[in-house]
């Protein structure tokens, strides 16, 4: 099973891609998909949704399991992420994905154990469970992996 955790965002979207066979859990790849704060936001959208395109063709996984959208004092800036998510729930439902939406509060408890891991504990937790030499340098990655595993965590192989 194939699965693309995503963490939204218009100016940086975090993406990994995990891999599960039998009990083994492998992350294949991880990044941001960034985008340029003078550029309109009509076109940052085109190009998160170009991008992410491009990984569901490139990886072909299963599942999308994205982080629902946790409100935050900038109501511009969360209307602006929910349109990101809508577009790559919808581009993800296309290409024949199921859809996971946990809140971030259950991907840091199945992550790190702890609902109120802070960014720092989110980076270190990845690199302690896939064996990395360095944590992600971007939050946004390491809460995308997160996202990611919190769906092998919650969906059995035959699911």
């Amino acid at each position: 099973m194939k699965i693309i955790g995503i963490d939204p965002g218009y100016e940086r979207c975090g993406f990994a891609i995990l891999e599960k066979k039998n009990s083994e859990l492998f992350l294949k790849s991880f990044g941001i998909i960034r985008t340029d704060s003078k550029t309109p936001f009509v076109e940052r959208q085109t190009e998160i949704a170009r991008d992410f395109s491009q990984l569901l063709k490139k990886h072909k996984p299963q599942v999308l399991s994205i982080e629902d959208l946790f409100f935050a004092q900038n109501v511009t800036t969360g209307l602006k992420v929910a349109q990101i998510r809508g577009i790559l729930i919808y581009l993800a439902h296309e290409f024949g994905c199921r859809i996971l939406e946990p809140k971030p509060v259950e991907i840091k408890s199945a992550f790190c154990g702890n609902g109120k891991a802070n960014k720092v504990e989110m980076q270190k937790m990845t690199q302690i469970i896939f064996n990395l030499e360095s944590s992600p340098k971007m939050d946004d990655a390491a809460d995308a992996i997160a996202a990611g595993f919190f769906a092998t965590q919650n969906l059995s192989i035959t699911d």
